[in-house]
């Protein structure tokens, strides 16, 4: 396998999830190296306390990669977590934005819902497609509720405090960002003010899909990673 061939494509969780977010598309990516991540306090590392902020999360994973070369793929909170990572780490070699952005604010309500023990229906729902498949949302939700108000509140807190539109602009990297068509939760203009803070940054929409780009829609996921990756095999450096 060539150098750039051995580089795996990292993959980084959202808020209240876990590595399971990115099931199944690992088979999909054919033989291509992946790593899957579970932040601190979650998935497999529940037992270890979270993070408080966007960047620990970041100074955290940066320091169990070192300086293994990499293409971050991140959703959502972990598409902020990636930036951060990125803006410390050479060894990022491009940055794949899965349904986030720079800034993602999070409504007062939702915060003090979940500090009372309550995860909206309405906001779980929102967070996918109008034709999500209804398998797909019934496993969400049972995955929903393995996770602890405690853990979505620190994440969903983290999302709202982060302020990385100076560490988005710095990015000197292979940068794409992934959109779902219906993606409720992103802040207004998030593909516009993206391309306008990084002009170089390569945008691409998924029809159909909400929040849950990969999970709603693997295949155009999958294809646009693929299409990405060989994009800049050329121009990586070591």
């Amino acid at each position: 396998m060539s150098q750039f061939g051995s580089i795996p494509f990292l993959f980084i969780h959202g808020a209240a999830g876990s590595k399971d977010k990115f099931r199944g598309i690992e088979q999909k990516l054919e033989g291509i190296p992946c790593l899957f991540v579970d932040l601190p306090g979650h998935g497999e590392n529940a037992g270890e306390a979270c993070c408080a902020s966007i960047e620990e999360y970041a100074q955290w994973l940066n320091g169990h990669i070192g300086r293994q070369p990499v293409i971050v793929v991140g959703h959502s909170m972990g598409g902020m977590i990636g930036m951060e990572l990125a803006a410390h780490n050479p060894y990022v070699k491009g940055l794949v934005l899965t349904a986030s952005h720079y800034e993602l604010p999070v409504h007062p309500k939702l915060l003090l819902q979940l500090v009372e023990g309550t995860f909206p229906a309405s906001f779980f729902r929102a967070s996918y497609g109008k034709n999500v498949n209804e398998d797909l949302l019934e496993e969400e939700q049972r995955q929903r509720n393995q996770v602890s108000m405690q853990v979505a509140h620190n994440d969903f807190s983290c999302c709202n405090d982060y302020k990385g539109k100076a560490s988005f602009a710095a990015l000197k990297i292979p940068v794409l960002a992934l959109y779902g068509s219906e993606d409720r939760l992103l802040p207004a203009g998030a593909l516009e003010n993206a391309k306008e803070t990084l002009p170089d940054a390569q945008c691409e929409v998924i029809e159909g899909a909400g929040h849950y780009v990969m999970l709603e829609n693997p295949e155009a996921f999958v294809q646009a990673l693929l299409a990405f990756r060989k994009s800049i095999a050329s121009n990586l450096v070591f």
